[in-house]
């Protein structure tokens, strides 16, 4: 069971590595403005803050995870397919917003079936969810590579590719199953009068926000920095292959140091990080220091993921997980996304990343909070 779910990490996060992080310079090349970019991809994560709570709610309901899963996996790869047939920014506007209604599901959805398969098996979510930055960083090394030999539209057929791959392995995962004692309302109302939980949510769109900004405008960073599309993809490989290794010892640290101690030690490093981007080092220098990116990104990803999965209540564990993607990658995403691209326009992508510096750093307060008010009455 083990492999499956790694196998189906690597093939999910492949498709979102093969696409995103070059999307941008793809829409650059048809002649985008940064707003407009930014308008794309910042209307797909508005998306996400109504979708995600919706598919964590009805598979609550209908305790059919999987059929969703692979329903909504099946629909996000047919129409990133025909994505790359159209140029015009309203049907991109449209189009991948639909996408991210369907794609939206996949990764709470996988988390939660993950998750209730290593609290059974008393194993680590780390250990599983590393594959997905795997398969995200081999994605963007063989994207970058093909898109300099036969153009960048290559990235909509990868996305396709292995979305339609993943379908073989959901079927032979388990199923989870809990007891239904509330409504969606009811349920959500619970969740937000818990102040760690809410707490957490304010802090993540904060901080998850400038990481997706970085997702989508490093490609941009790299081309002012002198980097080719072959250069973003080994940047990528580096970056998402050292979240890996953390995510696998992220047991450890999180025993060692405490959930709350491990989210604030990746936030004040993903703080850090944005701010020296944002004075224009020399290219080859972010390569050497891609490890940054496993100590902030691979360590927030399990801890907060860990943190929501602890407190909250059983028969809500689905939906406080997609709740909880749902704001920290939609409506973070929005911010970041969507002023990084005007930043762009009005100033430089020096500019946007400062801006993501500030960003995390107010993420900051909420945990620091949570640290010092409520940490004691945590799990």
């Amino acid at each position: 069971m083990y492999y499956k779910f790694s196998l189906l990490y690597v093939l999910l996060y492949f498709a979102l590595g093969s696409i995103y992080p070059l999307l941008s310079r793809y829409l650059e090349e048809i002649n985008l403005t940064g707003s407009q970019i930014g308008m794309i991809t910042a209307t797909g994560s508005f998306v996400l803050i109504f979708a995600q709570p919706l598919w964590g709610f009805f598979c609550d309901k209908t305790q059919k995870t999987k059929k969703i899963l692979k329903g909504t996996i099946l629909v996000a790869a047919v129409l990133m397919f025909f994505m790359s047939f159209f140029e015009n920014f309203y049907l991109l506007l449209v189009g991948f917003a639909l996408i991210y209604f369907f794609q939206g599901a996949n990764g709470p959805l996988t988390d939660s079936l993950a998750l209730s398969y290593v609290a059974k098996n008393n194993t680590s979510f780390g250990k599983i969810r590393q594959w997905g930055a795997v398969g995200f960083a081999v994605a963007v090394f063989i994207s970058g590579m093909i898109s300099e030999i036969v153009g960048l539209k290559v990235i909509f057929y990868l996305y396709f590719l292995a979305y339609t791959i993943s379908l073989l392995f959901i079927d032979f995962l388990p199923e989870e199953k809990v007891v239904i004692s509330t409504g969606m309302k009811k349920g959500m109302k619970q969740l937000l009068k818990k102040p760690q939980y809410t707490l957490l949510l304010i802090s993540a769109l904060l901080i998850f926000g400038p990481i997706n900004g970085n997702n989508i405008y490093f490609a941009l960073l790299a081309k002012d920095l002198g980097g080719s599309l072959t250069g973003v993809g080994i940047a990528f490989l580096l970056f998402a292959g050292s979240e890996a290794p953390f995510m696998l010892i992220s047991n450890k640290i999180i025993k060692k140091l405490g959930l709350i101690n491990t989210i604030v030690f990746s936030a004040v490093i993903s703080a850090g990080r944005w701010f020296w981007y944002s004075t224009g080092p020399n290219y080859n220098y972010i390569l050497y220091l891609f490890v940054l990116q496993g100590i902030s990104v691979g360590l927030f990803i399990v801890a907060s993921a860990q943190y929501v999965k602890e407190n909250s209540p059983e028969e809500l564990k689905v939906t406080a997980m997609t709740l909880f993607t749902a704001l920290a990658l939609g409506l973070g995403s929005i911010i970041s996304k969507l002023f990084g691209g005007i930043i762009i326009d009005y100033f430089d992508i020096l500019k946007a990343y400062y801006f993501f510096g500030w960003g995390t750093v107010a993420g900051l307060v909420p945990l620091l909070f949570i640290k010092y008010r409520y940490d004691g009455e945590t799990k």
